[in-house]
């Protein structure tokens, strides 16, 4: 296993991680809101997916409705929620969803594989062109057809996608670069050994900033493994325990305010439904047993979800939410100082659906606040936004 990563090269690990309260939602700081109830959002159907637009300061969410349409639900600031149908061929959706903002053309994209052809998707829209459009990237730009659950997210003033090939399984990567569109590249065949073929949904990846871009992924060799870029050059990096099973997320943890440290993580399960999480701190790589960090949690409900993982500045913890045996959401959080801990946000929801989407976005520039959301559904399927508001700590 390589020791050294692209990002040691890169990174200047600064001051001690400082310990800060964090969101404690089975205290109650969390509100939330019925949209199903409150203006008639369509009942849900599968995992919802958020996004933040940081020049307008709104936040968004996708998903698909009971009747297969593609629902994308906004508000601002104030927190008055309103939604819209972005294309009416949601039944074609297949598999995850995946949201960002760019801000080249201040514009939303919604990426997704369709479930007829394996083509890779793209539904947008923007500022200048605000009605929701879709376009069919493999058969515009010649692309590999592609699997389930693709990834997005925006790099370098470029949009950068990644999924599994439908037919050899390699990892490949769409990019859109303004004036000259999209291109496509392998990148299994550049750097890092070939990912599991019989997990097609278990991809992540996330913008590092200055330090480039990450793609996470569980290799054939039963390895959870992080796939580092910065300007066309990749560097394949085994991390974890053997075993890996499934993702939640890679996320760039980048805890610059103030001084504190820099922190990437991979998140993941193994055979025993343990959640781990594999860490890139001072210039190495570790690995925690949440489970065992937490030994009151059952250990046979480790997270499934994609979308429910990310980094809350505004304390600096860690979160992830997932659904519990019998439908509630649970909350797993990793505080500044490295405790974990666990609390169920909902009552039991029965025979509700396993999908919980969290996401952050900026909330005031001016006083330096930041909200965090987490989406589920009710057993009725009426679509649940709590939401929990704080100011940035020093």
């Amino acid at each position: 296993m390589r020791r050294h990563w692209v990002l040691s090269l890169v990174l200047a690990v600064g001051a001690a991680l400082v310990a800060a309260p964090t969101a404690q939602a089975g205290d109650g700081f969390f509100t939330s809101q019925d949209l199903t109830g409150a203006i008639a959002a369509p009942i849900g159907r599968t995992e919802p997916s958020g996004w933040s637009t940081p020049w307008d300061l709104k936040r968004h969410f996708a998903y698909v409705s009971e009747d297969r349409q593609l629902i994308v639900a906004s508000a601002g600031p104030d927190g008055a929620w309103s939604w819209t149908v972005a294309t009416t061929n949601g039944g074609y959706i297949f598999g995850y969803l995946a949201t960002y903002s760019y801000a080249w053309d201040h514009s939303s994209h919604i990426v997704y594989t369709n479930a007829s052809t394996s083509h890779l998707m793209e539904t947008w829209s923007s500022e200048a062109s605000p009605r929701w459009q879709t376009v069919d990237l493999t058969e515009t730009y010649h692309g590999p057809k592609a699997k389930v659950s693709p990834r997005g997210y925006e790099q370098d003033g470029q949009q950068h996608l990644f999924f599994k090939e439908y037919d050899a399984g390699a990892i490949w990567e769409a990019t859109f670069v303004p004036g000259t569109g999209w291109g496509f590249t392998n990148l299994t065949s550049r750097a890092g050994i070939p990912p599991n073929s019989r997990l097609s949904s278990n991809l992540a990846g996330s913008p590092l900033g200055a330090d480039g871009e990450a793609v996470g992924y569980i290799g054939a060799d039963g390895y959870p493994h992080v796939l580092a870029g910065q300007h066309g050059r990749w560097i394949d990096q085994r991390v974890g325990v053997p075993g890996a099973m499934e993702f939640s997320a890679v996320n760039s943890m980048a805890l610059l305010r103030d001084g504190h440290s820099v922190r990437y993580v991979l998140q993941y399960s193994t055979g025993d439904f343990h959640l781990h999480e594999a860490a890139w701190e001072g210039g190495r790589w570790t690995d925690t047993d949440i489970a065992a960090a937490l030994p009151q949690l059952d250990p046979n409900r480790a997270p499934d979800t994609n979308n429910g993982s990310y980094l809350w500045n505004a304390d600096g913890s860690e979160h992830m939410f997932t659904t519990d045996a019998d439908g509630a959401a649970r909350e797993y959080v990793r505080t500044r100082d490295g405790a974990w801990v666990a609390w169920r946000d909902t009552e039991a929801v029965p025979d509700g659906a396993d999908w919980v989407a969290a996401f952050t976005a900026p909330d005031d520039t001016v006083h330096g606040t930041e909200t965090e959301f987490f989406v589920y559904y009710t057993s009725d399927r009426h679509v649940i936004v709590a939401d929990l508001t704080a100011p940035y700590q020093a």
